[in-house]
């Protein structure tokens, strides 16, 4: 029995189809883990791989991992930061490191220490980010507190910026915990550029 007109073109597809998804399942451990290193969540990363493997273009699988990243990052991804300005306007003889600047879910978090332990609970810092097409921003959410064993404590904190958007390459950010009603562009400030 032979196939009605058209069926064959049907038939040709498929096949050409099930030659994709054979080639494509060969180099899948590849491409999952290089999207997870780049921070790209297990659905994020099924739903491209489903994209190639089907009738989608390689340009409609960037689309789609595009459409999902800022949502869909399950792994902390590491910015890039420097520091340009030391002066949080912390007490005399303590000094604030940056323990770590991360791209996380709809955000970016900052991590930092202070050595020696402050002795009294100093609150957060105020903190101010710009970015390089000039838009404003405010830190979200904050902690801070102590940690580590006697003889080797400090005081963690961290706090979190809204992600700027797309065209972003570079933000400024400025914490400190200098009082007064002066913009904190104009007061001391422990300044940092992460690279976006």
């Amino acid at each position: 029995m032979r196939p009605a007109p058209g069926e064959w073109d049907s038939l040709r597809l498929a096949a050409k189809a099930a030659d994709r998804a054979k080639a494509a399942e060969a180099l899948r451990p590849a491409f999952e883990e290089r999207l997870r290193k780049l921070g790209y969540s297990p659905l994020a990363i099924a739903h491209a791989f489903s994209t190639l493997i089907g009738p989608g273009t390689v340009e409609e699988a960037l689309a789609e991992l595009e459409d999902n990243a800022r949502s869909e990052r399950s792994v902390p991804l590491p910015l890039h930061c420097q520091v340009v300005e030391r002066e949080a306007a912390l007490p005399i003889g303590h000094a604030l490191t940056i323990a770590g600047v991360e791209r996380e879910g709809p955000g970016i978090r900052v991590m930092y220490e202070i050595r020696p332990p402050l002795s009294s609970q100093p609150g957060h810092p105020r903190v101010e980010a710009r970015d390089d097409r000039d838009e404003h921003y405010r830190g979200l959410a904050s902690s801070i507190g102590l940690a580590g064993s006697r003889g080797r404590t400090v005081t963690l904190g961290s706090f979190t910026l809204a992600l700027p958007g797309p065209d972003a390459a570079l933000l400024r950010v400025r914490m400190s915990w200098s009082k007064g009603s002066a913009s904190l562009s104009e007061r001391p400030a422990y300044e940092l550029r992460i690279t976006l």
